[in-house]
């Protein structure tokens, strides 16, 4: 049997990646404030509405993404009754899933997305999530994306990040992005 074929085939994740990375950069240059916090009847300041942004970023990407891109965009895809996945990394539900359907090889990009005033808990669960996929489900990269402005809390998700990756991801696998303003980029923060 001829396996020379395996060896032609060329790994095209590092531009793949590139592309999409591009992609979620001007799709974070172009989301308003106003879906950073809603304004909410009876209350005098707005507040954080995690699903809200994370409609409008999906809406940017699919906007910013090459039509002839090889992987699918989906959002809160329920990993639950994955026969793989659910075994691995539990019964979980990231904001975001780069990939190819139904192939386990074709895992681009898992992306979790938080506001800048998130649980010292829920920041935790998503960095657990995040690794999962990383180690556990063949995922290529992960991002870790959190809007709002507040300097002095992001510094503290950034310290929470570093103390609790574990030691066995890959190199340059795992990126923490944050949103600070509407209608700016996001900017990588930190990155291992």
């Amino acid at each position: 049997m001829d396996l020379n074929w395996l060896y032609e085939i060329e790994d095209t994740r590092p531009q793949d990646f590139d592309t999409f990375f591009s992609a979620l950069l001007e799709a974070t240059s172009n989301i308003d404030l106003h879906y950073f916090q809603l304004p909410v009847a009876g209350r005098e300041e707005p507040i954080y509405r995690e699903r809200v942004y994370c409609y409008e970023l999906y809406h940017q990407l699919r906007s910013y993404l090459p039509t002839d891109f090889s992987y699918k965009l989906d959002g809160e895809l329920d990993k639950v009754g994955h026969p793989i996945i659910h075994k691995a990394v539990g019964p979980v539900k990231p904001d975001f899933l780069v990939h190819e359907r139904g192939e386990m090889n074709k895992n681009l990009v898992v992306i979790e997305v938080k506001p800048i005033n998130a649980s010292v808990d829920g920041v935790r669960k998503d960095i657990t999530t995040l690794c999962g996929f990383l180690s556990h489900a063949r995922y290529y990269r992960a991002i870790y994306l959190v809007y709002g402005n507040d300097e002095t809390t992001i510094e503290s998700i950034v310290q929470l990040v570093i103390d609790n990756l574990p030691q066995n991801i890959p190199d340059n696998s795992f990126f923490l992005l944050w949103h600070q303003y509407g209608n700016s980029s996001a900017e990588v923060i930190f990155s291992r």
